[in-house]
């Protein structure tokens, strides 16, 4: 036998075929019994091992909302110029339901306790913070609403787009949390529970060019993760900073402005980051948009 590399391919079951980033792989042998190694896709959907030849492997797939068929097998062979050791696994990826009332949002996700395992049996309980409004005709009270998860830790419930109400969850009883549901036909649930900023996108677009000593504003529009923007700057939500305060400034001049202001020539960036830390997110996704490049002369 001789070590191959061994290429497998995580894919969803899409017409696209999009690549499954951050899925588990673990290899064994071809009973199942003996763990040899294990790895995660990267961007790709792609894993890479180094496996001896002549030998079937059996494979298992783990990541919290992707379905994939396990165990699955795969020889490894010496390979030739028409036959590669590149595998590839298809897996369902959760995709949220949409509200069939165009009026409505549907916000459904999981939810998991302290040891990752499901957690069955959440209550949540929504309260809406408006008169009695008319919705297609039809009236609308301001009454208690409630959604539970199931045996999967799975929960969903419609609410009205552009709605705010009041959340009571089990496990923050003491405090409620205020939500605003966006004007979509679906959302991530903990997304709506728990938002942190999630993108932004400046006016005029970057990348930029400035001359020492110049200004320029810009009008930055910030959206959370619960798909609902942010007023302004996001003042309460977000830092702005320069990457390199010695080449270029930039500083709130409004409530709905930051302006950029050339210091020295060179290189440095708009940066943002998020000034709760309340909300921990795993894994720690970036901010779209940002930095932003600034070339100063």
């Amino acid at each position: 036998m001789t070590l191959q590399s061994v290429d497998v391919y995580a894919l969803d079951d899409t017409l696209l075929h999009n690549p499954i980033a951050g899925l588990m792989v673990r290899v064994f042998d071809s009973t199942g019994v003996t763990f040899i190694t294990q790895d995660v896709t990267n961007t790709l959907g792609h894993v890479g091992f180094t496996l001896d030849d002549g030998a079937l492997y059996s494979l298992r797939f783990f990541k919290f909302g992707v379905q994939v068929t396990q165990p699955q097998f795969i020889p490894v062979i010496t390979p030739t110029p028409t036959l590669l050791n590149s595998f590839n696994i298809y897996g369902t990826v959760f995709q949220h339901p949409v509200a069939i009332d165009a009026r409505l949002c549907r916000a459904s996700g999981y939810f998991r306790d302290i040891t990752g395992a499901k957690q069955p049996a959440v209550d949540m309980f929504f309260i809406g913070q408006f008169d009695p409004i008319l919705l297609e005709g039809a009236c609308v009270l301001s009454e208690r609403c409630t959604a539970r998860t199931d045996q999967e830790g799975y929960a969903c419930i419609d609410l009205i787009r552009g709605a705010r109400y009041l959340v009571t969850l089990q496990g923050f009883e003491d405090s409620q949390r205020q939500i605003e549901v966006p004007d979509r036909s679906s959302v991530n649930l903990p997304d709506l529970l728990f938002p942190v900023v999630d993108s932004v996108a400046l006016s005029p677009t970057g990348p930029y060019s400035l001359a020492v000593g110049a200004q320029l504003a810009v009008t930055p529009t910030v959206l959370s993760s619960n798909q609902v923007p942010i007023d302004g700057i996001a003042a309460g939500d977000m830092i702005w900073s320069s990457s390199d305060p010695s080449i270029l400034s930039v500083f709130p001049i409004s409530g709905t402005q930051l302006m950029l202001q050339g210091i020295s020539p060179g290189t440095a960036s708009i940066q943002g980051t998020r000034s709760g830390q309340s909300v921990i997110r795993v894994p720690n996704t970036p901010i779209v948009g940002l930095p932003q490049t600034v070339t100063v002369s």
